[in-house]
Order: C-alpha cells, then structure tokens, then sequence
C-alpha cells in the first residue's frame, strides 16, 4: 500500500499533476535488476551493474530521473564507460570530483554514522524521455531540469578519493566536466573552495558583485533563517573566490548596488575538499504595481502579492533571497519592487477571497495591474466511524465535478484528532469529496459527495467510511 502526502495541493496544475503514486521518491538498496521502465536504450545494462548499491527515482511530484549509486574501481568504470558510450542519448557526460561520494538513498541528511555505509564512486543518472519532455516544458519555478539542456541528458558523477581516474579510459564521443580543485588552479589546502563569475544581463558587463554564503537553517515553527557565515566581493572582472568555506547547508547570494540580489545555488558541504563554480547574471530592478479589487470593485486591503515564475529575458529563473512577497495598503495598492524585467506569475492570498484559476502572467515593469478575487467557500468534513474502527491514518480528497483541468481546485489532507478536515479558500463550485484510510487503495473509498458551494459560505459535511 501507498502513504500518501497529508499535504494540501490547492489550486492544481492538470499538467503538473502525476497519480498519486508517483509523488513520492521510490528507491531500494543492492544490485537486484530493476525492470526498464521507459528507458533510452542501453541504460539498463548500466543502471543493473553488479556495483550498483542503491538506486532511487525523482524528483518528487514528477518522476522519470533514476540514479544508480555504485562502487568499484577504474577497470570496472572503465567497462561501464563502454558502455556508456552505447547509450542512446544526445548528449553523455561524466562530471568528475574530488573526495568521497555519498548515496542519497542510504544517507539523506548526510547522517555521520551512516557515512561509511554510504560511500560510492560514482553515480549514474538517466531520465524517461517522455518525463524529461513534460517535466522541462514547465514553468521555472516546477521545473527541476536544467534550461541548458535540450534534451534528456545521461550522466556519470566519478568521486576520484579511493578511484585513480588516470586510470580510466573515456571513449569518444563522451562530454568530460573536471570539477577537481586542481583542474581549476586550487589544492586540496584551500579546502572548500566556491568560485563566482557575476555578469550584467543582458550586456554581458562584468559586475564587482559581494558573494555571500548563507547557512540554512530550519526554523522549529518552519521556514528558514539564513545567517551570513562567509562573504567576498569579486574583482573588476566579475570573479570572486571564497576558499574554507565551512561545513554544513549553505546557500550562495549576490548582491551588487543597482541590482536586484540573487540566490546563485544551494549545496551541502562536508569536510572533504571540492571546488564549485556558480556563473551568475544581475539584472537591473524594475517595478510592477496594481490594485486588487472585490467582485464589486471595491478595493481590498492587506492582500498577498506573490511573483512565481520570475523570468527576465535571459539567464532563467531569478530567485530573490527574501522572495517576492508583498501587501496591498488600504486601496488595494501594491507596489512590487525590486524585482528584475521580465516575466512573472502573479498568484494573491486573502483570507475569505480567491482567485480561480491559475496564476496570471505579467510583465515587468508594468504600472496598470488589475487583480480582482471573489469571495471563497469552504468545507467542514466530519467522518462518523460509528460502529467502526478508526485506522491510524484517513485522508479526505476534495476534486471538482466533472474532474480536475488545469487551474482547477483539489486536493487531500488527513483528518485530524476529532476525526475532522476544514478545506479553505475554495472557489465557488460543485465539488465531489472521498474519504479513504491512509495507507488504503480505492475499494476503500467512502461513496462520493458532492457539494454546491457558494461563495463566503462553509458547508458541513459527514463521510461514512466502509
């Protein structure tokens, strides 16, 4: 049986949307052959290697990339790199390290005691085609493939500690990325080393950019704090260099006078030496502002803005250290600044309003946004296990009649000590509700309710389980 998330997924994404099955990182340990699931040709002779140790499949929430975590030693890379190079695939490369490797799968957190177990050598990584293509074509912000590829890549990591890559041999035809300090002018002396090269978008410009590590750190009561542990400014030429960088979970931001500041990546260092280079582009700040407005036009207060997707018209996703959050003032005004030219998905929150459908698409800058929500339903859902036995686990789903398109509203969530579920903020319409154990399959579900809701009213609902 499957457990699935207790997480509610408001306004869904048809096309984002996998079977609930597939939301979930699956993944096993050893070398038993895993079935092809859709592979490119020759990848199954690669990822069923007798060195393989672990293997699991991502990302969550869309599937299709598989990883086979391995040891051995050069004879029996180089025997793997044969047939690497028979794989159909466009484009092959191997990134080469220094230090240790460690399986995802057997340590996530990267725990210390399980260090040792989970060391490898290398990593090899292939994609479902028909995955990468609808997992590539989505918005920035829920696409988890890299814009620089045009097709579904396969690729090798080698972690060179315990494995002499000169005695590797690389057949033609295969792309060689030297991610080793030395390759870069470093040594293993200069412990972690993060290199920066920071440009202007759009002119190329070199920037005299300030890189600051950040450590992440989650909050008890969620979210994150990111305190400042380290920092250089790069010279004339845009280049900056931070050697020793510390232990732990980081995240790399660059900030210039001008422009808008950007999260250039994320990585979690151990003690072992290794080189990362983040090639980062600055825009200069632009500006959006706009009223939100009721269905009667009059204007609403205290409303949260948030920009999604935020594209300039170059160098992909633009990540903001403190987001692109803001709040309309008592007209219904907001102004969203600073924020880079370009593209963004706008997406509000009011508590008792919505917005249906997906998030709107503007442009930056722009001075004339017009927003407009509607008062939002809700449902109550109590399941009565009068007469039976109440399962550790029970979820209720919420889908609309007829089925889910794309911007429509849905979800599940499970229920709560006193057997109840509150769905909030849902837009106006006829919803069928399902109750079901957590784990359970479908011949569990209770029969299907449905609802009419209208707007700024909170509907009762009671579910008899089977």
């Amino acid at each position: 049986m499957t457990r699935f998330s207790a997480a509610l997924l408001v306004a869904i994404l048809a096309f984002a949307v996998p079977r609930e099955a597939s939301a979930l990182i699956v993944g096993g340990v050893g070398s038993k052959p895993v079935d092809d699931p859709g592979w490119p040709q020759g990848a199954a002779a690669i990822f069923n290697q007798a060195g393989r140790i672990a293997w699991w499949e991502g990302p969550p929430f869309g599937g299709g990339q598989w990883h086979a975590e391995c040891r051995g030693d050069a004879k029996s890379l180089t025997a793997v790199l044969g047939n690497f190079a028979k794989l159909d695939a466009k484009r092959k490369r191997i990134v080469v390290h220094d230090g240790t490797g460690q399986s995802f799968w057997l340590a996530p957190n990267q725990e210390p005691e399980k260090r040792e177990a989970a060391k490898i050598h290398w990593i090899f990584m292939v994609w479902q085609p028909a995955n990468w293509e609808r997992l590539h074509a989505m918005p920035a912000d829920l696409n988890p493939t890299d814009p620089g590829d045009n097709s579904p890549p396969a690729q090798i990591d080698v972690f060179t500690a315990e494995l002499n890559w000169a005695d590797v041999t690389v057949p033609n035809g295969i792309e060689v990325v030297d991610q080793r300090l030395g390759a870069h002018g470093f040594s293993a002396a200069d412990g972690v080393v993060i290199e920066g090269k920071f440009t202007e978008l759009g002119t190329g410009q070199p920037i005299a950019a300030t890189m600051k590590l950040q450590r992440v750190e989650p909050r008890q009561e969620g979210g994150y704090l990111y305190p400042v542990i380290a920092e250089t400014k790069a010279d004339a030429q845009g280049r900056a260099v931070l050697k020793q960088a510390p232990a732990g979970w980081v995240r790399v931001v660059v900030e210039a006078d001008g422009f808008v500041a950007r999260v250039a990546g994320y990585a979690r260092f151990d003690e072992q030496p290794r080189w990362q280079s983040h090639e980062c582009g600055l825009a200069r700040s632009a500006h959006v502002a706009g009223q939100v407005t009721d269905e009667d036009g009059k204007p609403l207060r205290d409303v949260d803005v948030r920009l999604d997707n935020v594209l300039p018209p170059t160098g992909g996703r633009y990540e903001a250290p403190g987001g692109y959050t803001f709040k309309t003032d008592t007209e219904g005004w907001f102004r969203a600044e600073p924020i880079p030219a370009g593209s963004a998905t706008v997406w509000l929150h009011k508590p008792g309003y919505c917005r249906p459908g997906r998030g709107l698409s503007i442009t930056m800058p722009s001075a004339d946004v017009d927003l407009q929500m509607m008062k939002s339903s809700g449902v109550h859902v109590t399941v009565d296990f009068t007469g039976k036995v109440r399962p550790d686990g029970y979820m209720v789903s919420i889908k609309p009649e007829g089925g889910e398109v794309v911007g429509s509203y849905g979800g599940s969530g499970n229920i709560d000590v006193k057997n109840q579920i509150t769905f909030e903020s849902v837009p106006p319409g006829r919803y069928v509700l399902r109750g079901q154990p957590n784990p359970g399959s479908s011949n569990e579900q209770t029969e299907p309710f449905t609802v009419d809701l209208k707007g700024g009213e909170v509907f009762e609902v009671t579910l008899k389980p089977k």
